[in-house]
């Protein structure tokens, strides 16, 4: 089993929870919002228990210590953490057919930000 760590900023604040969160309120009208909420939900919980195993279409390595979570058109950018934990940083919809450069390099600044205050501790 793998422990899923959600990134937060300084303020506390974490784009994935929030956005489940908003999912979770729109669900009540929204079939879209519920299917949409569920596949999230699901692929997070399959990520704790195969890890990047899991292979495609559940997860891509995108580079540079960085892979993604695929539930549907959904983006959760990711990487794998020591003691058997992956920290999901980032979360867009994806348009394109390749990783927009700006959604990974958004990643990378959480990447950073989290280890930055981790190892200040």
């Amino acid at each position: 089993m793998y422990q899923i760590i959600f990134y937060h900023t300084r303020n506390g604040e974490s784009e994935i929870l929030d956005y489940l969160h908003e999912l979770k309120i729109k669900a009540v009208n929204s079939k879209t919002a519920r299917i949409n909420r569920k596949k999230i939900l699901d692929y997070i919980n399959a990520l704790s228990v195969y890890g990047t195993r899991i292979g495609q279409p559940f997860v891509r390595y995108i580079g540079k210590d960085l892979w993604e979570l695929r539930p549907l058109r959904n983006r959760i950018i990711f990487f794998y953490w020591r003691n058997n934990s992956f920290v999901l940083l980032h979360y867009f919809i994806k348009k394109t057919s390749k990783t927009p450069l700006k959604e990974i390099n958004q990643a990378h600044s959480k990447l950073k930000d989290f280890l930055e205050r981790v190892d200040s501790k």
